[in-house]
């Protein structure tokens, strides 16, 4: 294994949604290399769960992760990458939804997209003492 597979600053460019990659890192280098977990995390893991499901592709994913544990592990990054942006997308959209409230009523907007009162009140709620 290369010295790059087991440094610290490679992994954290590679799982910036691991504060730190640590623990996760280490496991993740004893299977793969942090050039295949960032290509993975780059096509959102359609590579590898397409040769996990049997559709034929031009590259060996599983191999390059070194085997299935080591994609059982790759494929969690992938799902914790997806988590940690779906948290944040929730966090920049309730922050937006708060300053349109400040414009705009609440009917006037949960019209505009689509969801109800409640709904929105419950995603601004707490944001900026509302």
């Amino acid at each position: 294994m290369s010295p790059a597979t087991r440094h610290p600053s490679t992994w954290s460019l590679v799982l910036p949604h691991r504060s730190p990659a640590g623990a996760v890192a280490d496991r993740l280098a004893r299977w793969t290399t942090p050039e295949v977990v960032a290509d993975v995390l780059q096509d959102s893991g359609r590579g590898l769960l397409d040769q996990v499901e049997g559709r034929p592709g031009g590259r060996d994913w599983i191999g390059e992760c070194g085997g299935p544990l080591g994609a059982v592990l790759v494929l969690a990054e992938v799902d914790a990458a997806a988590s940690a942006l779906r948290s944040a997308v929730a966090a920049a959209r309730s922050r937006v939804l708060a300053d349109l409230v400040l414009d705009h009523s609440l009917v006037e907007l949960a019209a505009e997209l689509g969801v109800t009162r409640q709904a929105l009140h419950k995603s601004v709620r707490g944001v900026r003492g509302l």
